[in-house]
């Protein structure tokens, strides 16, 4: 929704990349919001651009809802993003901006926020049948059979939402944790593979993070009382 007058791809790094010696933080941690006012289409675009360097970026959306659908083609790429993405959800959010919230790897509701799913006389969107068939059976009968207000505890039922967050509060999102470890879980995450394929990713992502050193690091950093140094 919104003119495209200018894009919405304004933000900062909260913490600067550091290395395996220095304050921990190995990756940058970035937040940008997202403008209702502003065109959707370039605001995806500069998402995508600021998702392809390694960390976690976040995305606030305290409002949004109407206007044109986006097209598959335009959301994919954020589900394919060198960083993890979180979605940060402090308002009632509805199509096509809440297809966008639910191509992020981690979706987070505030207290009081919910997500508003398309009744069902309306088509469903590309990005929103695939945010609930990634979610699971549940939630693609909420979505396709039911449709409207999904409140907080609803939401993180139907796997749609990780947690819901006081309004205050920082997200839960990790702060000391190496840029393999933090790799590793993102791939993961985004893992639909299942049987075989499933603990092969598996077994392959437990050699690299002990490849890494990190193991040994962390459990040194137990014992030895102190913070680790990835």
């Amino acid at each position: 929704g919104g003119k495209c007058e200018r894009q919405n791809a304004k933000g900062e790094n909260t913490y600067a990349p550091g290395d395996a010696g220095g304050d921990g933080y190995t990756w940058a941690m970035r937040e940008l919001a997202w403008d209702p006012g502003q065109c959707g289409l370039e605001q995806i675009r500069a998402l995508c651009s600021a998702g392809r360097d390694q960390g976690v970026l976040t995305i606030r959306f305290e409002d949004g809802e109407g206007g044109e659908s986006f097209d598959w083609s335009e959301l994919e790429p954020m589900t394919r993003s060198r960083a993890v993405t979180a979605a940060d959800v402090a308002a009632d959010l509805g199509s096509p901006v809440l297809e966008v919230a639910l191509c992020c790897d981690l979706v987070y509701l505030r207290h009081g926020a919910s997500l508003v799913l398309p009744e069902i006389d309306q088509p469903a969107s590309p990005g929103l049948v695939w945010a609930l068939s990634r979610a699971g059976r549940a939630a693609i009968a909420a979505g396709l059979l039911v449709g409207g207000r999904v409140e907080g505890g609803e939401a993180v039922r139907l796997g749609l939402v990780q947690a819901i967050v006081p309004a205050d509060d920082p997200l839960p999102l990790p702060s000391r944790v190496s840029l393999a470890a933090l790799t590793a879980a993102r791939d993961l995450m985004r893992s639909q593979a299942g049987g075989a394929a499933g603990r092969a990713l598996e077994l392959a992502t437990f050699r690299l993070l002990f490849a890494s050193g990190d193991p040994i690091e962390g459990a040194n950093a137990f014992l030895e009382r102190r913070d680790p140094e990835f």
